[in-house]
């Protein structure tokens, strides 16, 4: 079984609901680590608040 790690932008909508899209995807755990510090840093730089760069964890079954 390979691990992906999966790189999400999550935006609070006005409406108080949460969009969240896919930007990247890796299979290493520190490279999305640091594509998620790195990203983030241009929001905070541009006073983004209401988003921010998540790393989550996908499994995927190699039984094929």
């Amino acid at each position: 079984m390979k691990t992906w790690w999966i790189l999400l932008l999550v935006t609070a909508q006005a409406d108080g609901t949460f969009k969240v899209t896919q930007e990247d995807r890796f299979d290493y755990k520190p490279s999305c680590q640091m594509a998620r510090e790195a990203r983030q840093m241009y929001l905070t730089g541009a006073h983004e608040y209401h988003k921010g760069y998540i790393c989550v964890q996908e499994p995927i079954n190699d039984d094929s």
